[in-house]
């Protein structure tokens, strides 16, 4: 590994210090970073110039002598570069005055330094004991006017002895100190490309990553992984073709293990198990320990670079030795008392390859050998105690014997720290909407799973309030007041969140008379007299009066399902982490559940349905706008499902399905429908809101548009909408509202908005449902400032096909209207938006209206468009252009546009590119040269005009 990346700013001052010392100006550098952070190379790579430049470098390391370590190197160089000067051997003697010695040691020191520049390197000078410290400190003080050079590597230790605060004092006074922190990404990403000989793509990165920017632990992780040949290079970029840890990198976490007194190697290993955040008091009891015992090895985690501080708890620096420590077996045994490893195994060695030497090397004139043992790990503290059995995940038991729903849920939230600032905070809103959906079995369990000891008060009454509001909502007070009653009972509840959990409990037990007091496991069932009162379809009402298409069932009998996963689980509890996420518009947190499932499922090699994950994985991209990459997942989902149960793969054919609709491919959509009713979908399940949603998709696009409303709303026939459908999918009621009104159901039409409305008000924070129940009545009503709300709200909550939609629903407002222009600019963005998701069909219909107002709407830049010049911009940077021409600010252009002023600032520097130019005068002039033409013809022939 080359010691320098990353460095930069070190080397500058070295190279700096060394020049003062060609001039004959010495001092004294300390290199100081947490373990791995490869100070013993940079001192390597440092005293090797040092050599080159014709100094002379004695170099060693402290620890494992008798003699205090920096007179014990002095002497030893010295005598190589002045044998005559003076009777080593008895100056070596060990039971001479030190104070004496280290007044001829630096005499000679002095006198040597004459003659040529002396750098003295030592290494690992946390070991320093407290003789060797005050003779450092008085060398170093001493020599501060010679030709000397000192250069001084360590981890940071706490100021606990005599030792270490003489080099405190030699810090604060003499010693300037650099830092060795964690590399950049930049570095990092140097790194890969040194030990891979490659430049690293994507995969390599995420796991650099997870290294947390330690070159030890990426230098091992990369070594490993191409040593299993997990590594492939295509076009000279390097890829990791694995998601699961190497044993290589295991065999050097185990051997940093092997350096620590059995107290941390617990304090470690128990931690790594917990979760992600855990406190010292959780592994004492545990082990069956005082805290205070442990005090100590938790300062020297912290110190070494391998815990922080996280809140009230503790967490890993590093996500690779989290992962690791979790997957080595049980602590091993201590070492006899007494017996002390060797450096090169007790301090994290770098695997070199040299051998370890028996004794600290002398390094004479231009030698800058350091030991083979390198020191950049762990100083085992003082040990405690015997070994204790590795404890388990701090989760609740499991519901079956069968089941590890709740355990692989809760690793996969203890992984997610990098994503979710706090687990509990970020699951509030998710888990209230899915309770308030009627699933408040899976809402309860995944809170149960979040609420692990150690969360902070704060985060737990964040999510508990969401989540009571969700039962209550759901009809189920009492779970909800149980909830509420168990955080009251913290001590550590400030008086602002007591103040709100007991309002809440107050507003439950109002409600509670009369009403269910546990969780109803039967799906959506609901009390009666609520306003409004969805009542679920179930088996023994059918589907309603749907007409299926031709060839399609509409109520075939089904059977009943097989367990697929467990005898208590319809689906694992992980769907549902990452549905209830992706409904509340955390795209980004939902993708990285999606990731760490995988991850965990893989790392423990345990078989996992992957025809749903992929499933899961495309409905996920779908709700994003991202159809090409949801098409892709969806055919990987089918491709894999010989390897799950064949219900497994309902997600990925209903996603196929969808996007079928979206490319006007009605021949696929049916088919994919037909199979997917084929399977064993059972009324009221995770999948059955989904496939009449679709059902009723493909009606519409099918010409049957009161087929398609009352496949999800029938006010005569009694079928209302479905709470968990209009919780997922928030463009559903304007899609009711508006095919309702081409079929003359108006009072479904009113059903569907008021319905939208009521989950919106139950979901307050949710930007996507408040949107869609702007645009339900805004199409309901011809409600402008209704659907621009919609509009706004789907485009912030990033639903770009549910903006398209509300766009296209406010475009036919504003034509009822008589106003074209803004007609023109309200399609042309809808057209904009579907074409940027590939949504062929929606493109389509956008630009099929946009022609009957005389308008031409580009598909998008094709390879033909030139990079420069008038002809090179876009329609959408060509309305831009009008805007800002028409005198509007970028932010008036954008309200005009149905933009954010980011967008627009966007379009317009592109613009200033592709026409040379660099300011708004300059842009009007260009542009009325270039307009001046007939305005027949500017009106009915120019691509993207906006009329």
């Amino acid at each position: 590994m080359n010691p320098l990346i990353g460095r930069e700013h070190v080397l500058s001052v070295v190279d700096s210090r060394m020049e003062a010392l060609s001039r004959g100006s010495g001092g004294c550098l300390l290199f100081e970073g947490p373990f791995g952070t490869g100070k013993t190379r940079l001192l390597r790579a440092v005293t090797s110039g040092a050599a080159e430049r014709g100094f002379t470098v004695v170099a060693g390391q402290a620890g494992g002598a008798d003699q205090p370590a920096p007179l014990r190197l002095l002497i030893g160089g010295l005598r190589h570069l002045m044998p005559e000067a003076a009777d080593f051997d008895a100056l070596a003697r060990p039971d001479g005055n030190p104070f004496r010695l280290t007044d001829r040691v630096g005499e000679l020191a002095e006198s040597a330094a004459r003659g040529r520049p002396l750098v003295i390197a030592l290494d690992e000078v946390q070991r320093i004991d407290d003789a060797g410290a005050l003779a450092l400190r008085g060398l170093v003080q001493t020599l501060t006017s010679s030709p000397v050079l000192w250069l001084l590597a360590r981890r940071p230790t706490p100021a606990r002895s005599l030792a270490q605060h003489a080099l405190g004092s030699l810090t604060d006074h003499t010693a300037l100190r650099l830092a060795l922190g964690a590399l950049d990404g930049d570095a990092s990403a140097a790194l890969c490309t040194e030990v891979l000989g490659a430049e690293p793509d994507t995969s390599v990165l995420r796991w650099a990553h997870r290294c947390g920017g330690n070159p030890w632990l990426l230098e091992n992780l990369l070594d490993a992984f191409r040593e299993e040949g997990q590594v492939v290079v295509v076009d000279g970029t390097a890829s990791v073709v694995s998601e699961r840890l190497p044993e290589g990198v295991l065999g050097a976490v185990g051997r940093l293990l092997d350096g620590m007194t059995p107290a941390l190697r617990r304090l470690l290993v128990s931690g790594s198990r917990s979760g992600r955040v855990f406190t010292a008091e959780e592994v004492a009891a545990e082990l069956g320990l005082p805290v205070a015992e442990l005090s100590a090895s938790v300062e020297e985690a912290v110190y070494a670079g391998l815990l922080r501080g996280d809140g009230t708890g503790l967490a890993f620096e590093h996500e690779v030795i989290e992962e690791a420590l979790r997957l080595l077996p049980s602590p091993r045994e201590p070492e006899p008392a007494g017996a002390r490893p060797s450096a090169a195994v007790a301090f994290g060695a770098w695997p070199t390859g040299e051998p370890e030497p028996v004794t600290p090397p002398w390094p004479v004139t231009g030698d800058h050998r350091l030991p083979a043992g390198e020191a950049d790990a762990l100083v085992p503290p003082p040990a405690f105690g015997a070994t204790a059995p590795a404890r388990s995940p701090a989760v609740p038991a499991p519901r079956s014997p069968e089941c590890d729903c709740e355990d692989l849920a809760a690793r996969v939230m203890a992984s997610l720290g990098d994503v979710f600032d706090e687990v509990p905070r970020t699951l509030a809103a998710p888990l209230r909407l899915l309770a308030g959906a009627g699933r408040c079995t899976e809402a309860a369990r995944l809170a149960r799973v979040a609420l692990r000891p150690g969360v902070e008060a704060a985060a737990e009454t964040r999510l508990v309030l969401g989540l009571s509001r969700g039962l209550r909502d759901a009809g189920h007070p009492g779970p909800a007041s149980d909830l509420l009653r168990r955080t009251l009972t913290r001590q550590d509840i400030g008086e602002a969140e007591r103040a709100a959990l007991n309002e809440a409990h107050a507003d439950v037990s109002r409600r509670s008379a009369g009403t269910p007091d546990t969780v109803a496991e039967a799906r959506g069932s609901r009390p009666a007299g609520r306003t409004p009162s969805p009542v679920r379809r179930g088996a023994e009402t059918g589907h309603g009066p749907r007409t299926a298409p031709v060839g399609l069932r509409a109520s075939a009998p089904r059977q009943a399902p097989a367990p697929a996963h467990c005898d208590a689980c319809e689906r694992p509890l992980w769907t549902w982490l990452v549905r209830a996420l992706a409904a509340a518009d955390l795209f980004d947190e939902a993708t990285a559940v999606c990731e760490a499932v995988r991850r965990e499922a893989e790392r423990h090699g345990a078989a996992w349905p992957e025809t749903l994950w992929h499933g899961h994985h495309a409905e996920l991209l779908t709700a994003a706008g991202r159809l090409d990459e949801a098409r892709g997942e969806a055919e990987t989902a089918l491709r894999l499902a010989d390897r799950s149960a064949p219900e497994d793969s309902v997600p990925a054919r209903l996603v196929l399905a969808r996007l079928s609709l979206h490319r006007g491919d009605l021949a696929t959509a049916g088919d994919q429908l037909r199979l997917a009713e084929r399977l064993p979908v059972p009324y009221g399940g995770a999948d059955r809101a989904r496939l009449d949603w679709a059902l009723a998709q493909f009606h519409a696009a099918s010409g049957r548009p009161a087929a398609m409303v009352r496949t999800l709303i029938d006010a005569e026939g009694g079928v209302e909408p479905d709470l968990l459908l209009f919780s997922e999918v928030p463009t559903a009621a304007a899609a009711l509202v508006r095919v309702a009104g081409q079929a003359g159901l108006g009072a479904e039409a009113e059903r569907a908005a008021a319905f939208a409305r009521h989950i919106a008000d139950r979901n307050p924070t949710v930007r996507s449902l408040v949107g869609g129940a702007e645009h339900a009545e805004g199409v309901l009503r011809n409600d402008m400032v209704a659907l621009h709300r919609a509009v706004e709200l789907h485009r912030n909550a990033a639903r770009p096909l549910a903006a398209g939609s509300a766009l296209e629903d406010a475009a036919l407002v504003e034509q009822s209207m008589g106003d074209r222009t803004r007609t023109v600019r309200l399609l042309e963005s809808a057209a904009d938006l579907y074409l940027h998701c590939g949504a062929q069909r929606d493109t389509a219909r956008a630009q099929k209206k946009l022609l009957r107002l005389g308008v031409h709407h580009e598909r998008g830049q094709g390879a033909e468009r030139p990079k420069t010049g008038w002809e090179s911009l876009t329609s959408a940077e060509l309305r831009v252009v009008r805007a800002i021409v028409d005198g509007m600010t970028n932010r008036e252009a954008a309200s005009s546009l149905f933009l954010s002023p980011h967008t627009v600032d966007s379009h317009l520097r592109r613009v200033f590119s592709k026409l040379d130019i660099n300011s708004r005068v300059e842009l009007t002039k260009r542009f009325l040269t270039h307009e001046a033409v007939p305005s027949g013809a500017a009106a009915c022939g120019r691509p993207g005009s906006a009329g």
